[in-house]
């Protein structure tokens, strides 16, 4: 297939690596992306915001990366373009949580009980009058304010109420208090996507669908502790979706709703596996970060050819992909997590020149804190066998350097597969080792993942297993209880034949 001409819109620009390897796939790519950035610069032809919908009418394909601009990629499609993405519907799914709880519910999941409230008092009215465990999650536009969920950990929620108080005196006048509260449930933390071209997964060379099934890690210290971030990284196995439970448990009864929605792209579902079967938790209609350097770990055919796939509603037939573990991790630097803001950047710098020792040490500390610019150093044994596991999300160059672009401490996100996850992370902590930044650090308990604590429970559970295996164990316990019943019926005549002898 020849490679055309490919336009990514965004509003933030979640996954520059994808832009990166359909460029270096052979196509010819353009970005719109409304806030502005220094990712990639000079790297990636960048076109107004304005502009984007001309530029998709002139592109073979578009991507709309995060949301649907309010419908925007469906009224494209509908004229004929090939569009990645969704509909207003898409962004209501991921934003507002009841909905997309009762959605979840009737297309068969199980849903735990979700109650939408509006103000801190009917947060205590809940706990007070209901009790147990419950889970605290923002929606809405406070979405984008990471931080606000909340996991009670005490049995009566007695957490939960005492983080109100803190929380109430900090609020924001004026601003909704929008949030839902969820019915916690005990168990492990899982989730499972995959490509959906209209009507139905995208499916490898053998003419099976393909999922992955995920397991995220957003708590900052290892061993999950520590405050919530967006993601520190994700342990990510590809399988066939008839081996999968948990798909048939989510992704296969999202047909429907898929069809309804007339989407074309990566959907996840995360849900909480438990005994009695997976509870939703959340939609995520789009790739995400870094979800995504994981998938270009994972894939090994063109990515053109692929993604045009999805939005054409056909298949790719030479789609290949790798097999076992794939563990894909950021790397962070000072001011992560904390988040420098340019309005607080711009208060700094506008301050008159400090005199006093205290004033210089809080300007100079806050610079320090800064990591725009900061260059990018790799060991003598970083290898060029090393490169493809290195995404440059969060880098710009300046001259022939590779430097971090933004004052955020994003750095960059790298990938490592493996049969096992152990061996996957072994060979990642390697690649990130070899890579030089001052202060850098990521999540170092790659062999002690939530795949790890959750495995032996997953596996009972037969979330581990095979369809094959899942029919041979269930054929196997059949026999098992025919036989069982036979021996009891044989026993019961044998009583009965002692009885008439005597």
């Amino acid at each position: 297939m020849k490679k055309g001409k490919v336009t990514i819109i965004t509003d933030e620009w979640l996954a520059p690596s994808l832009a990166l390897a359909l460029k270096n796939d052979g196509a010819s790519v353009s970005l719109a992306v409304k806030r502005t950035t220094a990712i990639l610069k000079g790297t990636i032809q960048r076109i107004p915001y304005a502009d984007r919908v001309e530029s998709a009418k002139n592109a073979n394909l578009v991507i709309y990366e995060d949301k649907s601009n309010k419908g925007e990629s469906s009224d494209l499609r509908k004229e004929g373009y090939c569009v990645i993405g969704g509909d207003k519907l898409t962004d209501k799914l991921e934003l507002d949580r009841t909905w997309a709880n009762e959605i979840a519910r009737l297309s068969g999941m199980l849903a735990p009980e979700m109650i939408q409230v509006s103000s801190f008092q009917e947060i205590r009215d809940i706990v007070a009058t209901r009790g147990g465990r419950w889970v605290l999650k923002q929606q809405g536009k406070l979405d984008e304010i990471k931080g606000l969920n909340f996991v009670a950990k005490m049995d009566d929620s007695e957490d939960l109420i005492d983080s109100l108080d803190k929380l109430e005196k900090i609020w924001i006048e004026g601003v909704k208090p929008d949030f839902v509260m969820q019915e916690y449930k005990e168990g492990h933390e899982m989730a499972c996507g995959a490509f959906w071209n209209g009507h139905e997964f995208m499916k490898d060379r053998d003419g099976d669908e393909v999922c992955y099934e995920n397991w995220e890690h957003k708590a900052l210290f290892p061993g999950n502790l520590g405050e919530s971030t967006g993601e520190q990284y994700t342990v990510i196995r590809t399988v066939k979706a008839k081996d999968s439970k948990l798909f048939s448990e989510t992704l296969d009864r999202c047909r429907e709703l898929l069809k309804r929605i007339d989407y074309r792209g990566y959907f996840d579902v995360n849900t909480i596996v438990t005994k009695e079967g997976a509870y939703f938790l959340e939609f995520t209609p789009r790739m995400g970060v870094p979800f995504t350097s994981g998938l270009l770990e994972i894939h090994k055919s063109s990515w053109y050819r692929f993604l045009y796939a999805v939005a054409d509603g056909s298949q790719d037939t030479t789609f290949e992909y790798n097999t076992g573990f794939c563990i894909v991790s950021w790397l962070y630097t000072k001011p992560f997590p904390f988040v420098t803001s340019h309005k607080l950047t711009q208060a700094f710098e506008d301050t008159e020149t400090p005199t006093n020792m205290g004033d210089i040490a809080e300007l100079m500390s806050f610079r320090m804190a800064n990591s725009d610019g900061v260059p990018i150093n790799f060991k003598k044994d970083f290898t060029k066998e090393d490169w493809p596991h290195i995404h440059p999300d969060g880098l710009r160059y300046d001259g022939d350097r590779l430097v971090i672009a933004n004052p955020d401490g994003y750095i960059l996100t790298a990938t490592s597969m493996g049969e096992t996850p152990e061996e996957a992370g072994e060979s990642l902590t390697k690649i990130l080792k070899k890579i030089v930044v001052p202060k850098s650090f990521w999540r170092a308990d790659f062999d002690r993942s939530n795949y790890h604590k959750s495995k032996d429970d997953l596996e009972e559970w037969e979330y581990l297993m095979s369809s094959e295996k899942r029919e041979a164990k269930k054929q196997a316990e059949d026999i098992a209880k025919t036989n069982k019943e036979n021996e009891a019926a044989r026993a019961d005549v044998r009583a009965k034949i002692r009885e008439m002898i005597l």
